[in-house]
């Protein structure tokens, strides 16, 4: 009996040593970075370097200091968080907002961010992450053209037909069919 006493209380000394090290991690990786807009069918709100309109993510840093964003990543995928990751020496601002095109691009080009995956317009999922951490993430479903999903001052996701990449967002919502 004393041996199946041992053996629970460690048990539980794990479980909690584990969810310690979950919350100081968790803790460590939870700046004030938040995805606050999204266009999965860019038509012609937002022209990249090259004259094309790829699909975008807006990142913003609701903070009072600048956050290192080297080792942060974008995926469209839970199972893959790290299919983009920013390079040494990227830096948001605080209240700044900045644009990444969802491009399908290999890499970041003339001062942009190009994630290497495009967003489906038929809905998915969007993740900010940083060492395997989920930090912020946006699941949506269809979105048409030109139509962004924003967050709005009540912390909700909404549609709007005034996407406001790299600026404050405005909702006008759209009207119901």
């Amino acid at each position: 009996m004393k041996r199946k006493a041992q053996k629970r209380l460690f048990a539980l000394w794990i479980i909690v040593f584990l969810a310690c090290l979950t919350a100081a991690a968790a803790a460590e990786v939870s700046p004030p970075l938040r995805i606050t807009e999204i266009m999965a069918s860019n038509g012609n709100t937002l022209e990249d370097a090259f004259g094309r309109h790829p699909d975008w993510i807006e990142l913003h840093n609701e903070g009072a200091e600048p956050v290192s964003l080297e080792g942060f990543a974008l995926s469209d995928r839970k199972d893959k968080l790290e299919k983009y990751t920013f390079a040494a020496g990227a830096v948001i601002q605080p209240d700044e907002y900045i644009i990444i095109f969802a491009s399908g691009a290999k890499k970041d080009i003339a001062d942009e961010y190009h994630a290497s995956f495009k967003l489906s317009a038929t809905g998915e999922a969007v993740y900010l992450s940083k060492g395997g951490v989920i930090i912020d993430f946006v699941v949506f479903g269809p979105l048409e053209k030109d139509i962004s999903l924003a967050l709005d001052e009540k912390g909700e996701y909404t549609q709007t037909l005034t996407p406001t990449p790299g600026a404050e967002n405005q909702i006008t919502p759209v009207p119901n069919e």
